[in-house]
């Protein structure tokens, strides 16, 4: 989850596969028949236990990737929002958990990313639009068009 008018971005640490220094977001799926915008915050409060408001996409980044020995597919949508308890960004730290694996969430400067080595933001391409640098990929505008309460089968 991203703050951008704060300039923090919250992120935890992708344990395992020897990939301790990159850092992402709730990166989880969406529930079937349910919407992108109710799964970040079913997420959020489900991994760290917080409430969210002002929940806007910023965009969306389809992620072909190496898995192993296969490739891996994924669209991940891209959303801003601000924890409605204040005091939660006082805090360096937020526990949380992904089932029922523990994890600690932290505060980074989206700009801590910049030319370094040391850590990671994935999936790739998420530093260039957090920061403004996509260019014309951005999206102006996504409609969620929901008509599972009105079909008839």
């Amino acid at each position: 989850m991203y703050h951008l008018e704060r300039g923090f971005n919250i992120v935890g640490t992708i344990s395992g596969r020897g990939r301790s220094n990159h850092f992402s977001s709730s990166r989880r799926n969406i529930e079937y028949g349910e919407d992108s915008k109710s799964a970040v915050i079913r997420e959020v409060k489900e991994e760290i236990n917080q409430d969210i408001t002002e929940v806007r996409l910023l965009g969306i980044i389809e992620n072909i990737f190496p898995y192993y020995a296969e490739t891996g597919h994924e669209f991940d949508f891209i959303y801003e929002a601000k924890l409605l308890s204040n005091q939660s960004y006082e805090h360096e730290a937020i526990e949380g958990f992904e089932g029922e694996n523990k994890f600690i969430a932290v505060w980074k400067r989206v700009t801590d990313f910049k030319d370094n080595p040391n850590i990671k933001l994935v999936p790739d391409g998420l530093f260039e639009m957090l920061t403004n640098q996509g260019k014309s990929e951005s999206i102006n505008e996504i409609k969620h068009i929901n008509t599972k309460d009105i079909l008839e089968f």
